[in-house]
Formats: structure tokens, C-alpha cells, sequence
């Protein structure tokens, strides 16, 4: 680690240095900076790390960027990490113009530019296998931008991997939008990584106004109104037209009538004529945001003076003359082009990124009025808004509806006010009935939620653990370093307490056992022959625990049963046997207990005090799984391996080392399929098309293009069996090991990836004719292959005959629209 800073540098021993560094970086913003933008330079001109916690929009980017500067002057490299390849891209770009292309690179897995530069730009998965790899060559800076993505389902393993395995002599700098716990979090990163200073900044730049929106279009604000006044003022502006139900017919149930919030038609005008423009109006659906689009022209509207419509004309042929490979003349695209020829557009992940890029260019030059957005929006791109527009407060996810949450809200509100333009932002929450009035209030005033740790063991990351700590005690403490186990700590203490307390009141109840002083009363047996007599007469038995429901991924685990053969339950249920039961019936009649008047107070004593015990019994269950959590998940991925023998005692066999060094979701299945010598002795555009097979692209098309291709090529539908059969083999394995790791084999996009990486030229004909789907979901899709194709042909473990033919397939895959993408 020789580029880190020095002991000098770090401990502020050249303040007057630090001063005149300070001095000169402030003097390129056009306005002074905030308090804790100037606290948490100081911690970095002292040398230590800092996490900053402030609203979206407050500046938190200009932290980082005096990192930047600083690291420039020490002659240190600085690593840039973002949750997103198309905030990776955005970063490369605007640091580019910054600071001059010979200082910055970009590491993104299908995209390597400049990557010694002093400034790199990556992707959190590329830096954490940098880190298991010790490659940090020179690094003195780690900047971890929108870092409340720890708490993100899918990815946010990758963050506290990237903290726990971080040399303590590398600075982190951690930018995260307003959360509930960031003290919690820096507690964890110091407890990890070493001292870091926290920086909390509550007040926004530009101040937030909210407003509701009836289903006529009309705004209500939030300031200064009670609920009462709040129903009041919105009691006649929602249409009755709107709410009404259509009386059931008798024996017959009652018709569901959808409820709408107001129409993008009705809500842009008052928008407009209040001097709300521009404005960003999120719709939770693609189709949603493109049927707003289309509806809004159908309308003949438009935002725009006519001088300003020529602008974006000329915009728009300048745009087509200087990449005229990364646009296509889609239907689609047709109407994105004439809707921001009007002001209008649309911004969702299903559109070219090109396209994406030309809409945020115009928005931020005035030049789109309204953008239509799914959520992805919110997520980082540099997008300010006069106003924001939330169609609803519900949003489909992979497990259904839910409500947003106040941090999703206040992610996408942040959006509204520009510095140094706006006096204040608007942020308008539309409303289907009267009754959602409630729920929004709720969402807007809460307090921020806290970041909860969605700490998950992969094959790669298991993998990667195993090689470089083999003395099991540091595996385990490092497993064990998670944030998840340090929340978990919290509630490990907070069930001792309870504990201990259950413990003693059951202690002074005696042991549990109360006695009547009758000879011969023994109230455990009267109860044990009173069940005897039960099963008896109905071959009922008890079952421990108590009945209920659990829904959600974290029971998923705890209830899952694997699939076993009937034969396998031994002697099965107790049949009932009246044999017994005029035996049992003596055995009660002639207890001491049958007739004591103590009996019902006895039991009655038993019961609390059993309660007592099972309270006891069931915290310490959960104390056992606290514990060892995710050192048992570890073990149970790890006994998978070494199934499949990729793991052979404690070492990695040459199979587990291709599984630790893949960047893939899929990765089990991947190496299963090299090594089985399915992609064997064929040319580069079948191994393409069948590894797309493992490519995770969620979004489902039309899957009879698939079938088209594999009647023409039967040796193709042969392979796309074989990997069927191995990915429900990795299943049952997984199953019966208690794993429930993502495991994903499609035939999605084995059509288009044959035919683009066949040489076909027509990008449109490729996308109707074998696709069916958005052009921005494809050609995310292949940059993933790319980048999943890129890593086997590096990878020493697959042999030489199919690198080469993975990376002719990468040859011709990665060109025209595809290529020009790839840094968009």
C-alpha cells in the first residue's frame, strides 16, 4: 500500500497546507460551502474516514470530490464506487470533463478504460474482488456513494464485504442519503474497519413543500393544514364518477371497478400554469410512464415556445450525427423523439441508453418540461426538478404490491428544487380516495427508516473466504464481521435480558410442579394419562410451537421441507387404540388428583408456568440461531461445494476456484456447465447463445422466438436440455442442503444473442423478430454476457479451445448499438 497517505498527511500535520487545499477547492463552486460539507472535509484533511448522512440534493457529491483533490495531492489513487453501472457511467463522464481524461479510468466488467488512472470508477462488485484479491495497488481513498444501498435486497452483500475486507490504512468516504441508523452503521464500519467520524446534516438546501393531489387534478398543501382541515379541503375534489362501486346483483359478488388518480392531462396543466415546470412525474410501470407519452401526444400538447422547439430539434440531429450507431428507428423511439420535440419524456431502463442520455441532456438544459419515470430515476442520476409528481404510494415488486416507504419517498421528493434557481421544490402525492389521505400523511412525517442488513453467502463469496483465510477461527470472524451479525448482536442481548428474567420468575415458582399435599397427588401424571386418553381415542398428537402464518423471505428457510418419499416417515401417526382406554379411564378415576378441590388452582399455576418455560425454551431457539446465522448459512453453501466436489476438505478444487473468481449471480450453474463440456466444440455464436441461458434478465418476452431457433438447430435444444438438467439438479441439492440461492436457466435471450452474435446488421428487425421486449433490457442483457463471457476467458480454469471461442463470440457480439452502449 505504498500510494497511502502518509502519517503526516493523515494526521493533519500540515495544517497550513490542508488550509490552502481547502481554500483553492472552495474557490471552484460558485457559492460558499455548507457547515457540513466544511466538517467533513476536515476529517478528511485530519486523515480519517467519514460517513455523511444528508437529503438527496444537499451536495453530498462535493465531499467526494474534495477526496478526489485531496487524493491528487498526495499523490494517492482513490477508488469510486457506485450501486449502478449507469451512475458508474455518469461518474466516468463528469470526472472525465473534470479532471482531464489521462486521471480518470473506469472498471465496470464489460468496460475497461485507463485502469491505473488515479481515479477509478467501479462498480461495487468489481472492488470487492479486487479486495479478496488484495489487487489494491496504490489505493488510499475508498468512495462509497449512495451507501444506504447496504440495505438493498439483491446487493447489498456486496457493500459490507467491500467494509469488512477493506485495509484499515485505506480512508473510506461514505455518502448516504437520510436513514434512521447511520450511527449504527458507523458503529459497525468502527468496529470492522477502524475510527470513522459521522457527519449528519438534516436540512435541505432548498426547502420541501408537499401536496396532495384529488382526482380532479386540484393541489391541496400539507403546511400548515390539520387531517380534518385535509379531508375537508379534498372532500368535493375527487369525482364521484371515480369512486363509485356497482351494486352487486344479487347471488352474484361485486364488480371490482379500478380507481384512478388523476390523468397526466389533468395534472401537467396545473403544473404548468402554477410555474411547477419542470417536473419529474413518476409512475411506478414502463407502460404506465409510455402510455402517459402517448396519450399526452394523442392530446396534440405541447411545452415549449417555438424557438425552443427548434433547440431540441437541433439537439436531437446533432445527437443523430454524432452517434448515429447507438439509435434505432423503433416505433418506440419514434414517439420518445416527437414527445421531447414537445417537452416530454420518458425515462425508464427499457430505453436505449442513448436515448436515456439525450432526455437527462435536455431536462437539465430546460429543454424537457416533464419527464415521465419509473423509480430508477431517483436512484443517483443528476436530475433536479422544480417539482416531483408520485402518480401512487403503491409499487409492484417481484413479490407483489406494497406501499413505498418513507426513504423511497424522500429518495424520489429529493429530486424537487434546484439550488440555486428554485426558492423551494414541490413534491405532489396524488390520491384515489379519500381514505389514502391517511396513508400518505403517514409516509410524508414519519421518521426515516433504518438500514437493515440483507447480509447473503454466495457460492463465489464462500469460495473466495475459504481461499484466503484458511485457519478457521479468522473465516469465522470474519463471516461473523457482518453488519447483519452486528444488528443481531443487539437483539442476542435483548433476549438474554429476557431470559434471564423468565429464568427467575420461574425460579421462585419451584421448579414448576405445584403441590396439593394430598398423599399420592402427582398432578404431572394426571395431566400425561389425560393426553394418553385423548391420542387414544383419536390419534391426535402435540406438536411443539404454537399455530400461525409466516409469510416472507426470512421464514422461507425455517419452512421449507425437502421432498422426501412417503416410505421415509418411519411409523408415520399414531393410529388410535381403544384398547387403551378402559385403563386410562381407571388410572384417572383413581387418581388423588381426579377429585381435589386444588386442582383447577394447581393447574391453573402449572400452565404460567409452563407458558414461562416454552418462552424460555423459544428464546433460547432463537438465541442458538442469532448466534451461529450466518456462520451456519457459510457451512450449509460450502457442504453444496463440496457436493459437486469443488471443494475437497477445506481447499478449493480447480472447479471452486473458477466459482470464486466469477462476478455472477449464476455462478454455481456456470461453472457446472463449463465443466460438464456443454459449451464444448462449438462456434462462438452457440456458446453465446447458450450462455445467455444463465444471463438473470427477470423481464419475461414472448419465449416462441426460443422455440423458432431450437426446431431449426436440434443439436442446440440437446444442450439447453443438459443445462435444464443441471440447473434442477443445483436445485435439489440446494434443497436438500436448506439453500435457496438464486439458480436461473431461460431461454429469454438465446434467439436474439444467436442471431446478433451471427453478424445480424438490422438492430430494429433483431428486436421485433427475436426479442419482443425493450431495446435497453437487451442490450443490458448482452453487456451482462459480455461482461459474464469476458471473466471465463480470463478465468485459467476453462480450457483453451473454448476461451477462444468465447471470445470470438464476444467479438462479435460486442459492436454497432451494443459497443456505442457501453459507456452510456
Amino acid at each position: 500500500m505504498s500510494g497511502v497517505p502518509d502519517a503526516g498527511a493523515r494526521s493533519g500535520a500540515l495544517p497550513g497546507e490542508g488550509a490552502a487545499l481547502l481554500a483553492a477547492f472552495g474557490a471552484r463552486y460558485p457559492f460558499p460551502l455548507d457547515p457540513f460539507q466544511e466538517e467533513a472535509i476536515r476529517h478528511i484533511l485530519e486523515g480519517a474516514s467519514v460517513i455523511v448522512s444528508a437529503p438527496t440534493g444537499a451536495g453530498k457529491t462535493l465531499i467526494a470530490e474534495f477526496a478526489i483533490t485531496r487524493a491528487f495531492a498526495a499523490g494517492t489513487r482513490l477508488a469510486y464506487t457506485t450501486p449502478l453501472k449507469a451512475l458508474s457511467n455518469q461518474k466516468f463522464a463528469d470526472f472525465t470533463r473534470q479532471y482531464g481524461a489521462e486521471r480518470v479510468g473506469i472498471l465496470t466488467g464489460d468496460v475497461k478504460v485507463n485502469p491505473r488512472a488515479p481515479l477509478v470508477v467501479m462498480t461495487t462488485e468489481i472492488l470487492r474482488n479486487m479486495l479478496y484479491t488484495r489487487s489494491l495497488e496504490e489505493i488510499g481513498y475508498v468512495v462509497l456513494d449512495e451507501c444506504h444501498y447496504m440495505g438493498d435486497e439483491s446487493r447489498g452483500t456486496v457493500w459490507e464485504e467491500i467494509i469488512i475486507n477493506c485495509p484499515r490504512e485505506v480512508l473510506l468516504v461514505a455518502l448516504s442519503a437520510t436513514v434512521g441508523n447511520i450511527e449504527e452503521i458507523a458503529a459497525w464500519i468502527a468496529s470492522v474497519h477502524g475510527p470513522i467520524r459521522v457527519v449528519k446534516h438534516t436540512t435541505r438546501p432548498v426547502p420541501l413543500h408537499y401536496h396532495l393531489c384529488d382526482t380532479q387534478g386540484h393541489f391541496v398543501p400539507l403546511d400548515g393544514l390539520s387531517r380534518s382541515q385535509l379531508f375537508e379541503a379534498l372532500r368535493g375534489g375527487f369525482d364521484p364518477r371515480r369512486l363509485r362501486l356497482t351494486r352487486a346483483r344479487p347471488g352474484r359478488p361485486r364488480p371490482f371497478v379500478r380507481r384512478r388518480p388523476a390523468s397526466p392531462l389533468m395534472v401537467i396543466p396545473g403544473l404548468r400554469a402554477k410555474r411547477w415546470l419542470p417536473a419529474i412525474y413518476f409512475i411506478f410501470s414502463r407502460a404506465g410512464c409510455e402510455g402517459a407519452l402517448r396519450r399526452f401526444l394523442e392530446e396534440d400538447l405541447s411545452l415549449l415556445e417555438p424557438h425552443r422547439e427548434r433547440e431540441v430539434e437541433e439537439a436531437i440531429e446533432a445527437f443523430r450525427a454524432e452517434s448515429p450507431t447507438v439509435l434505432s428507428e423503433s416505433e418506440l423511439n419514434a414517439m420518445l423523439f416527437e414527445g421531447l420535440r414537445r417537452g416530454a419524456g420518458v425515462h425508464h431502463a427499457g430505453i436505449l441508453p442513448a436515448i436515456k442520455r439525450l432526455t437527462e441532456t435536455l431536462f437539465e438544459r430546460g429543454l424537457t418540461r416533464v419527464v415521465f419515470a419509473t423509480e430508477t430515476m431517483s436512484l443517483g442520476i443528476h436530475m433536479p426538478a422544480k417539482s416531483v409528481f408520485l402518480q401512487s404510494l403503491t409499487k409492484r415488486t417481484d413479490t407483489g404490491f406494497r406501499t413505498v416507504t418513507h426513504n423511497e419517498l424522500t429518495q424520489m421528493a429529493g429530486r424537487a428544487g434546484r439550488r440555486g434557481i428554485d426558492p423551494e421544490g414541490k413534491c405532489i402525492v396524488a390520491l384515489d380516495g379519500p381514505e389514502g389521505v391517511d396513508e400518505a400523511l403517514y409516509l410524508i412525517r414519519r421518521a426515516s427508516e433504518p438500514v437493515e442488513s440483507r447480509f447473503r453467502i454466495g457460492y463465489s463469496s464462500a469460495a473466495l473466504l475459504l481461499h484466503n483465510y484458511p485457519d478457521p477461527p479468522d473465516l469465522r470472524r470474519n463471516i461473523e464481521s457482518s453488519f447483519g451479525q452486528f444488528q443481531n448482536r443487539k437483539r442476542i442481548e435483548g433476549l438474554e435480558r429476557e431470559v434471564a428474567e423468565l429464568t427467575e420468575r420461574l425460579r421462585r415458582g419451584r421448579g414448576g410442579v405445584p403441590e396439593c399435599g394430598r398423599p399420592g397427588c402427582n398432578l404431572l401424571q394426571y395431566r400425561a394419562w389425560r393426553e394418553a386418553l385423548e391420542a387414544a381415542r383419536t390419534g391426535q398428537v402435540r406438536l411443539p410451537g404454537r399455530p400461525g402464518r409466516r409469510r416472507g423471505p426470512k421464514h422461507r428457510e425455517r419452512l421449507a421441507v425437502p421432498p422426501r418419499p412417503i416410505g421415509d416417515l418411519g411409523e408415520g401417526i399414531p393410529a388410535p387404540d381403544p384398547s387403551r382406554i378402559p385403563d386410562l379411564l381407571a388410572a384417572l378415576s383413581q387418581s388423588p388428583c381426579h377429585r381435589c378441590p386444588e386442582r383447577p388452582r394447581m393447574e391453573k399455576h402449572l400452565k404460567r408456568q409452563h407458558r414461562v418455560a416454552a418462552g424460555i425454551e423459544a428464546r433460547e431457539r432463537t438465541l442458538a440461531h442469532l448466534r451461529s446465522s450466518y456462520w451456519d448459512q457459510f457451512c450449509r453453501v460450502v457442504d453444496v461445494l463440496k457436493h459437486f466436489r469443488y471443494v475437497q476438505g477445506n481447499a478449493l478444487a480447480k472447479e471452486g476456484h473458477l466459482v470464486a473468481g466469477l462476478r455472477h449471480d449464476n455462478e454455481l450453474l456456470v461453472a457446472r456447465v463449463v465443466f460438464a463440456g456443454i459449451l464444448d466444440d462449438l462456434p462462438g455464436e452457440e456458446v453465446m447463445s447458450l450462455l445467455s441461458c444463465l444471463v438473470e434478465e427477470p423481464r419475461e418476452t414472448d419465449s416462441g422466438f426460443a422455440r423458432v431457433l431450437l426446431k431449426r438447430w436440434p443439436h442446440l435444444r440437446q444442450q439447453v436440455r443438459a443445462m435444464e438438467d443441471l440447473a434442477g439438479n443445483v436445485l435439489a441439492v440446494q434443497q436438500e442442503h436448506r439453500v435457496t440461492l438464486p439458480v436461473s436457466m431461460h431461454t429469454t435471450l438465446i434467439a436474439a444473442t444467436y442471431e446478433w452474435a451471427a453478424g445480424e446488421e438490422d438492430w430494429v428487425h433483431l428486436v421485433e423478430a427475436h426479442y419482443g421486449g425493450h431495446e435497453g433490457d437487451l442490450i443490458r442483457a448482452f453487456r451482462r454476457l459480455i461482461d459474464l463471457s469476458r471473466q471465463l476467458v480470463d478465468a485459467p480454469e476453462v480450457a483453451e479451445p473454448l476461451r477462444a471461442s468465447l471470445w470470438q463470440g464476444v467479438k462479435t457480439l460486442d459492436r454497432g448499438i451494443v459497443l456505442e452502449s457501453a459507456l452510456i
